[in-house]
């Protein structure tokens, strides 16, 4: 067996595990087909024709509106309604029927008590998003940064809560028709088939699936129906970005079995120029796909089976030096090539009990195999660059009851959750003190197999009582209990003692030499538990209003280090120590309006987080490592505000707003600075009172979009533009002036038009037109006093960009 092809975990923890894997693949599809318990409520219960309700969107009143799916013919004891619509107020799940589900995340969002923005397949037309990474700033309090270590990467902070590593577990969940993804990896989406996307702020997890504390990024794809839907999009931009996708759907057989199916394929050259390389760098080489098929073999059941893939080739992100003359210009010589493949399985079964009871499950299995090379800090001489190999198989299982009588309603349900995360890693250790000096500079690159195994079992419910007509108590309980289990295995790459090596031969090892001797090997395991309470009041004081208040309680898993890359015994001691649960406690008042149905929706809300044991990475005094761990307590609280309103027929104004003060109130450790040669100081640990990573004080956003007609020209025009802005902010948790990003603007603009059969639209987006090109992390290391290198990678520039769709 080669050194690349090790396998390192405890023969008890790896033995058997490939057939469980496979054992559960089959059980479980099997299970959901036969048993009715392997889906979510995503696109499931047909809905009768005629039953949307909702704030119409503006594309509404210029287009058809879509017809519903087959009738739904009512059997004995059996009531006809849409899924999700008995839901009283209070209710998180935002789960509903195809296919008018997006009016429907509308207007459930209004009578839950929870923070909650729904952005439908509509409005990320008329904005112009094309991309997950466009959403950022579009709600109140979320924060995204523009740019990340890889194109098939997105990364969500909601109300100060976010995960800095990529290969962390997120603090805001994602979510695509139910299923979690355990990754930041491979949250991208871009198809035609997205219908709506809901962010929750807040803990989500008491009625399905994964717990997430921070909140959740649910996307909900479109489900086939009887409705015959065909639609190409071909665009062309600047950089040379191009798209083509292409997505239909219908019935096979009609009222019994549908289909759909959507492809899409991205490629941009590149906005940025490695000069050591003489190579363009942060392209898009981006293909995704998805298929449904969909059957309906009687009015209590509904099966929707779901495959996607995924293709990644884009580089991993190329970073500037802002020591260097250009501070856009790339000069690693690391080329920062990736290659991503992701397939994953989505099995979605709903089946009507009777007319109470509603039994709902979701099966999801999902893997990726990715290779990367990766400029962490656009230092010239590519210390800390890794080469990197990601191997993840993720199980989930999700099945829940729902219950409806009256003036009680129920969801209540269990889940499980199974992850393997094998990483193998070619790292670059700095020896030595930091130096910009090629003759002192000294290297102990290092080899590491890592795997992680994750299993969750969870238990959950919640319940609503309408205490009086207008009145509704709700209480949420969820029980969890998480196992984790490390085996990591490091290596060295030069061949003798003291392993370290100088400049010149540096890349050809890390590249090409065969792992030696072994620096040390580690296992273990731990388990943690945690009970998690939720109960909120709703008061429908007019049809217009709701109030409501809330708390709830959220956590994010614990776990091991995922980079214990250090070939000492202070190295195999960051591979064992665990950190815990990180545990977040949310108080929320708010209120949900309609002051003019149809017209008029403002939403505005504050709230209060209360953290422990939160999780950072840094120094740890206890161990003298940087690592992992649970850093201390802190708090964050707010205010948030959105509103839609149509203005006129053609005219629709939309806006957010959100303040945040988010702090760490305890530190578990000693503050420790350095003095730099300058007489500045850097902040070697985190420190009691400083802000929390990634949270701007301020955020807003501002867009309009207006149609009309133009005499004896057909067809109907349309123009808009938009406005978003973000205060300054720190990219870790040392909150050195180095590392704040700086407040930032963008404006985009918009203009389309669309045939008067409604079929074709020819658009053209005008996105960053101020050609802002700002920071969106920073990495900053000396030496000496000296800073040795200074990393950021930026937003792209200004792009225009036109696309021509057809939809049939």
């Amino acid at each position: 067996m080669t050194p690349l092809a090790r396998h390192v975990a405890p023969a008890s923890a790896r033995k058997g595990q490939t057939a469980l894997f496979r054992l559960l693949l089959c059980t479980s599809t099997s299970a959901a087909l036969v048993c009715s318990l392997a889906a979510t409520a995503h696109g499931a219960t047909r809905t009768q024709p005629g039953s949307q309700v909702g704030l119409p969107s503006l594309n509404d009143k210029h287009q058809p509106r879509r017809k519903a799916g087959a009738a739904l013919r009512k059997p004995a004891a059996v009531k006809p309604r849409q899924q999700g619509s008995h839901l009283p107020a209070g209710s998180e799940t935002l789960v509903v029927s195809a296919p008018s589900r997006a009016d429907h995340l509308v207007n459930q969002a209004q009578k839950t008590a929870q923070s909650i923005s729904v952005l439908t397949g509509d409005r990320l037309r008329t904005l112009g998003v094309t991309d997950m990474r466009q959403i950022s700033n579009l709600t109140p309090n979320l924060y995204q940064p523009r740019a990340s270590v890889g194109y098939s990467a997105t990364n969500y902070f909601i109300r100060g809560i976010g995960e800095l590593d990529p290969q962390g577990e997120p603090s805001v969940g994602t979510y695509i028709d139910g299923v979690y993804l355990p990754r930041t990896l491979g949250t991208m989406q871009e198809l035609l088939d997205i219908e709506a996307i809901a962010i929750s702020r807040g803990p989500v997890g008491f009625t399905e699936g994964h717990q997430a504390e921070g909140g959740a990024v649910r996307i909900t794809t479109e489900v086939p129906t009887n409705r015959t839907h065909v639609s190409a999009l071909a665009g062309y931009g600047s950089y040379n970005e191009y798209r083509l996708s292409v997505a239909a759907s219908g019935a096979l057989l009609k009222d019994k079995i549908y289909a759909s199916i959507a492809l899409n394929h991205h490629g941009r050259g590149s906005i940025d120029h490695n000069y050591t390389l003489n190579r363009g760098e942060n392209n898009i080489d981006y293909s995704q796909g998805r298929g449904k098929l969909r059957f309906t073999p009687n009015e209590r059941l509904d099966i929707t089976l779901a495959f996607d893939g995924t293709i990644d080739n884009s580089t991993n992100r190329g970073y500037g030096n802002l020591l260097n003359p250009y501070r856009y210009g790339l000069y690693s010589r690391i080329y920062p090539k990736n290659n991503y493949n992701e397939v994953g399985f989505t099995g979605n079964i709903n089946y009507i009990l009777d007319s109470h009871l509603t039994l709902h499950g979701t099966t999801g299995i999902r893997g990726y195999d990715m290779k990367g090379d990766y400029d962490n800090f656009g230092d010239t001489y590519i210390r800390a660059s890794q080469l990197l190999s990601y191997r993840d198989r993720a199980y989930s299982q999700d099945v829940h009851l729902k219950g409806d009588y009256g003036r009680f309603s129920f969801t209540t349900g269990a889940f499980f959750f199974y992850e393997d995360w094998f990483t193998q890693r070619r790292a670059n250790n700095a020896a030595g003190t930091q130096t910009n000096n090629p003759a002192l500079i000294r290297y102990q690159p290092v080899y590491a197999v890592i795997d992680q195994l994750t299993r969750n079992w969870a238990v959950y419910g919640e319940a609503h009582y309408r205490l009086t007509p207008t009145l509704t108590a709700t209480a949420g309980l969820r029980f969890n209990w998480e196992n984790h289990s490390n085996s990591e295995q490091l290596s060295y790459l030069v061949a003798a003692s003291p392993f370290t090596q100088g400049v010149a031969n540096n890349l050809q090892t890390l590249y090409s030499a065969t792992p030696g001797q072994q620096a040390w090997s580690a296992g273990v395991t731990r388990s943690w538990t945690q009970l998690l309470p939720k109960g909120a009041l709703t008061w429908q004081a007019t049809s217009r209003l709701m109030p409501y208040v809330s708390i709830s309680q959220g956590s994010k898993s614990g776990g091991f280090d995922y980079r214990a890359q250090t070939p000492t015994a202070l190295g195999r001691l960051q591979a064992l120590l665990p950190y815990k649960p990180e545990i977040l406690t949310t108080y929320e008042i708010g209120a949900k309006t309609r002051p003019i149905p149809g017209i008029l929706t403002a939403n505005a809300d504050i709230f209060y987080n209360d953290f422990q044991n939160i999780q950072v990475t840094t120094l740890d005094p206890a161990s003298g490592l940087t690592r992992r761990y649970n850093a201390g307590k802190g708090h964050s609280v707010g205010a948030e505000f959105e509103t839609t309103a149509q203005v006129t027929k053609g005219w629709e104004i939309n806006g957010t707003a959100s303040w945040l003060f988010a702090q760490l109130d305890s530190f578990a450790g000693t503050f420790s600075q350095t003095r730099l040669a300058n007489g500045q100081t850097l902040n070697g640990t985190p420190r009691a009172g400083g802000p929390l990573p990634y949270s701007p004080r301020f955020q807003m956003h501002a867009g309009t979009s207006y149609r009309f007609s133009v005499p004896r020209l057909p067809g109907a025009w349309r123009v808009g533009a938009d406005i978003s802005y973000q205060s300054s902010l720190f990219t870790d948790a040392l909150t050195n002036g180095q590392t704040r990003l700086p407040a930032q603007t963008y404006v985009n603009a918009i203009a389309a038009w669309t045939s008067a059969n409604h079929r074709w639209t020819v658009t053209v987006n005008g996105r960053n037109l101020l050609d802002h090109r700002y920071p969106q992390t920073l990495s900053f290391v000396q030496g000496g006093g000296v800073p040795v290198y200074y990393a950021a990678a930026f937003n792209d520039p200004r792009t225009i960009y036109g696309s021509v769709e057809f939809r049939l």
